[in-house]
């Protein structure tokens, strides 16, 4: 049997201990058919077979974002873009374009916004004389909060006597008065509910693009998390597109834990699907997040002596979900950011029995930890799934918001000291969906402009060859693929990427910067740069 293609002269990095290096890859039918040395592979070759000159590059299995809002970042791709932009009048700039082309009345929307450096506070005045005839509304960089106009408000009839919802906030002027933010979701949906959706071509179109996008990052593969607040197209645009041939990635799809009754009722299992499109685990909320001061926290904030965020899902309804999920035989994907909301999720997951094979729960973010905690997930095999790209923006906030206990904040090292499968991701649109970027944050624990000297509590960073397993292998095992993704061997998945830069022997901080030359799905070259 020839294979279909070979790749050779490459310097294949493959995540598989049992043979970490190798020249050349065989492929056939969508799966690597051998790997090994450039002599024993291309002597396989039949007049057919494609032949790729990796030009000795470095080569590493497809990556996978294990925690992604893949429709919603499709979306947020055609708004206004406010990420790392840390100078305010330059977010006003922005900000006056997109309502300059607006027509009057339609919504200008943006997201990525971060006030920690502005030297003014977000409040609705400032968008009322930028846009007085277009309802405005901005997503904070967590996505729990935004930062809307009067026009907005008015369109969502929110005044001063309009009551905080539950496990949410209105911000207000000292006279009541809403003063244009909002804190948590179920205060933001009073507003989103107003805003038109696109047509579903439009969103297939934009799928479709953010797609490709993907390729050219090198991801080949994304945990998508579905939640109520996203509406209820993901899914089916995703089968959509993979009924038409069209979805080139592989996609783990988390659904909201609001469909756990029907979901059980159906008998749905994790993994029901194919392999391009399959059925993940069950998502919900602990709490809030970090910069909208709604984490759940063991003590106050530092500078909220009166805050200690919000219970999204109280610890009483996490043990009903856990119960609940384990009697239906599915497994749970919880967010938890604050120290007492990843207690809670813990609590809740060792009240049910261990998952000891197949797919294993999820916390999400698990951004800060009590270090009592630390060694439970690996001990009731609870994997994680975090986001090293926030730590670039949030390092300078959390020495504010949380002092001495951020010492626990991304503990990545002792995580993965401690036995925990750690998988890599971006939370775009949150943050850019660039692997790259979060690769660059695990191993230096900088900001892009090398601060702080010597890394953010530098003890948590991680190496590269861990950075690349938590974007390649942990998501498989997350996903339970690993039989048939994460790493270059026989038998499984043929995706991977060839790099212009090698990881290794790079100047760590300029990681950032590195850039895909070729990404190949199935067996299939979806992307290349033709260089």
């Amino acid at each position: 049997m020839n294979p279909d293609l070979i790749l050779y002269n490459a310097k294949i990095y493959t995540v598989d201990p049992d043979q970490p290096w190798a020249e050349a890859a065989a492929c056939h039918n969508g799966r690597f058919l051998a790997v090994g040395s450039d002599a024993e592979i291309r002597k396989m070759a039949g007049d057919k077979t494609e032949m790729i000159d990796a030009q000795g590059k470095l080569v590493l299995p497809g990556l996978t974002d294990s925690h992604v809002h893949f429709r919603s970042h499709a979306i947020y791709r055609q708004w206004v873009n406010l990420f790392g932009i840390d100078d305010f009048d330059a977010a006003i700039e922005l900000i006056k374009t997109a309502v300059a082309k607006a027509k009057p009345g339609e919504w200008v929307q943006g997201s990525g916004w971060g006030a920690s450096k502005w030297h003014t506070k977000p409040h609705r005045r400032i968008l009322d004389a930028i846009a007085p005839h277009n309802p405005v509304a901005l997503g904070q960089m967590d996505m729990h909060s935004w930062w809307v106009n009067s026009r907005a408000l008015e369109t969502a009839a929110i005044t001063a006597d309009t009551v905080d919802p539950p496990e949410s906030r209105i911000e207000r002027d000292a006279d009541g008065t809403p003063n244009g933010i909002l804190r948590e979701w179920n205060a933001i949906s009073l507003v989103r509910n107003h805003i038109p959706l696109a047509d579903e071509e439009q969103e297939l179109a934009w799928m479709r693009e953010a797609i490709a996008e993907a390729h050219q990052l090198g991801l080949t593969a994304v945990h998508d998390q579905r939640v109520e607040n996203e509406g209820d197209r993901s899914l089916h645009l995703f089968h959509k597109l993979n009924r038409d041939g069209d979805l080139k990635l592989r996609v783990h799809h988390n659904i909201a834990a609001s469909y756990l009754a029907e979901a059980a009722q159906l008998g749905l299992q994790p993994g029901f699907g194919d392999d391009r499109l399959w059925l993940g685990h069950v998502k919900a909320f602990s709490d809030g997040a970090m910069g909208s001061r709604t984490a759940l926290m063991l003590a106050p904030y530092e500078d909220d002596p009166e805050n200690t965020g919000i219970a999204v899902t109280s610890a009483e309804e996490l043990l009903a979900l856990a119960a609940a999920a384990d009697a239906a035989g599915l497994q749970l994907s919880i967010h938890a950011i604050g120290d007492l909301a990843v207690r809670n999720v813990l609590d809740a997951m060792e009240s049910i029995p261990p998952v000891t094979d197949g797919m294993p729960h999820r916390i999400e973010h698990v951004q800060l930890m009590h270090p009592d905690d630390l060694g439970r997930l690996a001990a009731h095999r609870i994997a994680t799934a975090v986001q090293p790209i926030h730590m670039e923006t949030d390092w300078r906030i959390a020495d504010a918001v949380w002092g001495d206990r951020a010492r626990y904040m991304y503990a990545f090292r002792s995580l993965i000291d401690l036995g925990t499968v750690v998988a890599f991701g971006s939370d775009a649109p949150v943050a850019p969906i660039n692997p790259m970027w979060g690769i660059r944050a695990a191993v230096v624990r900088q900001s892009l402009d090398n601060k702080p000297d010597g890394g953010w509590y530098p003890q948590e960073k991680v190496t590269m060859a861990e950075a690349i397993y938590a974007y390649t292998m942990a998501p498989a095992i997350i996903a339970d693929k690993q039989a048939v993704q994460g790493s270059i061997t026989p038998n499984k998945w043929a995706d991977f990427i060839i790099m212009n830069d090698n990881l290794f022997e790079m100047e760590k901080t300029a990681v950032a910067q590195a850039t895909v030359a070729m990404t190949i799905f199935d067996g299939q070259v979806v992307w290349t740069d033709d260089k």
